[in-house]
């Protein structure tokens, strides 16, 4: 199959262009933070991709353990669950806080920052657990970088991906096995903006959200992080395509059951 990417001479002038268009387009909450708060945000962007990466392996392998007689497709399915019902669970618990009298809005509103990191590392696991069941390398910190910001984006990661690379769907084998290293850095750099930008208006509506009293805080905040990962998971499915079929040869296969 002939891979739809385009010439050395033109990769950079295009990827800018792609780049500033989407994020243009995105551009409707204002510029990203900048200063200390910035700095922070993107921080742990990269302490999420580091510190999920080890995980990944484990954490597939665990869900295989548990189901042995599972194909990918089904696995792939399951992680989802679990990914989804992990959010929903923290975004109710930061609710729940708000219940207490006196002091759980503002204790809730003080632990924001916490959840929602919670939930970026759960998105960021569960993504790069879909790419292992796909046996997509993820080694590479760029190219890691690129697969889950484009997946956890959104649409517009999507528009972005699916422009560079020249698929219309299914572009995370591209991203991980074929799209020059060059081209990632000015890509990277144009997501990982993007995405500070979105956390900080979805993640705001939510904490506040959460810091209702009555108990309004659990239904806002469990609701909203399953919305959220839901979309991450029609994301992972539309950038990853169709599972295997199998097993690949050299995946270890699970010990037993539970």
């Amino acid at each position: 199959m002939t891979r739809d990417l385009k010439s050395p001479g033109t990769d950079r002038a295009t990827e800018e262009n792609t780049v500033a268009e989407q994020d243009g387009a995105a551009d409707t909450s204002g510029e990203a933070p900048g200063g200390v708060g910035g700095w922070v945000l993107r921080s742990g962007v990269e302490r999420a991709l580091r510190m999920q990466h080890p995980l990944v392996s484990a954490h597939v392998a665990a869900a295989r353990r548990k189901h042995p007689d599972l194909g990918p497709a089904e696995i792939i399915e399951r992680l989802g669950r679990q990914y989804q019902v992990a959010v929903a669970v923290t975004g109710g618990a930061g609710g729940a806080i708000a219940i207490v009298p006196a002091i759980g809005t503002a204790v809730s509103l003080a632990t924001a920052g916490a959840e929602a990191f919670a939930a970026l590392n759960a998105a960021v696991l569960y993504t790069l657990a879909v790419a292992e069941v796909h046996a997509l390398p993820t080694d590479d910190p760029e190219r890691r970088r690129a697969l889950v910001l484009g997946v956890v984006v959104g649409a517009g990661g999507q528009a972005v991906l699916r422009k560079v690379t020249g698929r219309s769907h299914d572009w995370a084998g591209d991203v991980t096995n074929h799209l020059p290293l060059a081209r990632l850095g000015l890509l990277d750099n144009g997501l990982t903006r993007w995405f500070v930008k979105r956390f900080v208006v979805r993640q705001g509506m939510l904490a506040l959200g959460r810091a209702l009293p009555l108990g309004i805080g659990v239904v806002v905040g469990a609701v909203g992080n399953l919305a959220t990962a839901r979309a991450v998971v029609r994301s992972a499915q539309a950038a990853f395509g169709t599972p295997p079929a199998t097993w690949p040869a050299g995946a270890p296969a699970p010990s037993g059951g539970r």
